[in-house]
């Protein structure tokens, strides 16, 4: 039996996921088929995998706007790394549709996985984000 997977472990396989979709313009179905076969305890998380990348895949426009809306003034997104940029989405994501994610727990694991995929200095940057969203909600 395969151990079970944390949600912590999972949001980071939905990250991965998102980099995925937003770097090579891949199927998320396709992604998240070949994710299972390389990590069969993802299984455990399945239907938040899904929720969230599907999720993120659909309504980018709008998390792009919610990005967009919460820079400092002449920031674009096209200056955020792409590491950030499916950080950022994941978390608002979380945040808007996900009512048994609190919004901390968001924050929190987007910071921790843009320390660890990215340049650490870079997760003052994701939280002050995320920061401003949830203050403008």
């Amino acid at each position: 039996m395969s151990r079970k997977q944390t949600r912590s472990e999972a949001r980071t396989e939905a990250f991965k996921l998102i980099f995925q979709c937003q770097i090579n313009d891949e199927d998320p179905n396709y992604l998240i088929d070949l994710m299972l076969e390389e990590s069969p305890e993802s299984l455990t998380n399945i239907n938040y995998i899904k929720t969230v990348v599907l999720g993120v895949h659909e309504k980018n426009e709008e998390l792009l706007k919610d990005i967009s809306d919460n820079l400092r003034k002449g920031w674009s997104v096209d200056r955020i790394s792409k590491v950030s940029l499916a950080v950022l989405k994941l978390a608002i994501f979380e945040i808007k549709y996900l009512e048994d994610v609190p919004h901390k727990v968001a924050i929190n694991e987007a910071v921790e996985i843009e320390k660890k995929y990215d340049d650490p200095d870079n997760s003052a940057f994701v939280n002050g984000v995320l920061g401003g969203f949830c203050k403008n909600l």
